[in-house]
């Protein structure tokens, strides 16, 4: 008869070295706060008109290209002016 024998090493949890902790979470503070020092401030909301004027450029922009396509970004434009009120 023949016997196998396995041998196994035992599960040992590893510790945090001291400090660790510690300097993880000066790492991470540091990272947010350039991280959060390049961040653009958020866009003011924009008005019906300018959001019409926007889909307006668009249009002529494709307005040589794709008439089709134009036409619709104008009346788009049109109907959302009419819809939330022109300023």
């Amino acid at each position: 008869m023949t016997t196998i024998r396995i041998q196994v090493a035992p599960r040992v949890a590893p510790d945090n070295p001291r400090g660790a902790r510690v300097a993880a979470a000066v790492v991470i503070a540091l990272w947010r706060l350039l991280a959060g020092l390049g961040r653009k401030a958020r866009p003011q909301a924009k008005t019906a008109t300018q959001e019409a004027q926007d889909v307006r450029e668009l249009a002529l922009a494709h307005q040589a290209s794709d008439p089709r396509f134009a036409a619709e970004l104008f009346a788009a434009a049109d109907r959302h002016e009419r819809l939330h009120g022109a300023d």
